[in-house]
């Protein structure tokens, strides 16, 4: 008899310690990031220095990569022209230089503001005239 008590001791002992030590084991298991781009995802109302117009931009995240995103409609470049590309860096999105539109150079950066609004600055040449804009987006 005394065996027998011995022995479920032991286990239950041994089974409490086991779902301890197994259960330390799930909060070390990471947690899946967020994808950075996410926060800039969607469609922007845009109020911008050069043109003086309000119109709307829309990024969207590229398929291929985990940083770049597409805008489409950057700078009032109308609907069926070459979206600018952007790389997201934690709060920014860097554009490097590219060719949208009619032959628009351009090349800038954008960040997110705490309100959650996105402040551009930017350089745009078209033909032989070149400007420092800025614009803000907001939903």
């Amino acid at each position: 008899m005394k065996r027998t008590f011995s022995v479920i001791a032991v286990l239950f002992i041994l089974g409490t310690s086991a779902g301890l030590f197994s259960s330390c084991g799930d909060s070390d298991t990471p947690t899946p990031e967020t994808d950075a781009r996410e926060k800039f995802l969607g469609k922007w109302t845009v109020d911008e220095s050069c043109v003086r117009l309000n119109y709307e931009v829309e990024i969207t995240a590229d398929s291929t990569t985990d940083t770049k995103v597409w805008l489409d409609n950057f700078a009032f470049s109308g609907p069926d022209s070459t979206p600018a590309y952007g790389l997201v860096n934690g709060d920014q999105i860097d554009l490097p230089e590219q060719t949208i539109g009619d032959n628009w150079t351009i090349n800038g950066i954008g960040t997110l503001q705490p309100t959650g609004d996105i402040k551009w600055n930017y350089h745009i040449e078209i033909g032989a005239t070149a400007s420092n804009c800025e614009a803000d987006y907001f939903r």
